[in-house]
């Protein structure tokens, strides 16, 4: 049981973390130009176009996925019946 929440916690996460990654890239590839003519209008900009869902699904993708691994290997060593090896 363990195993599985792993598993469905870790898909969860790379789904979300995947999203976040790629929003970056289209809105960093959308602001090519104006990265080439002010940077700090460049951050900016980016900053405030992966507010708030993009960042935040990044983040929570990337909690996610280190949750996963606790528990993956909290399953490992509880050897799936709840006693420790």
């Amino acid at each position: 049981m363990l195993a599985k929440t792993a598993v469905v916690l870790m898909g969860l996460g790379m789904i979300l973390f995947s999203y976040g990654g790629w929003s970056y890239l289209k809105i960093s590839r959308e602001l090519r130009q104006l990265k080439e003519e002010d940077l700090v209008a460049y951050y900016l900009d980016l900053f405030y176009r992966m507010l708030p869902r993009p960042f935040w699904s990044a983040v929570a993708g990337l909690i996610l996925i280190i949750l996963s691994l606790i528990t993956g290997i909290a399953a490992f060593l509880l050897d799936f019946s709840g006693q420790p090896l």
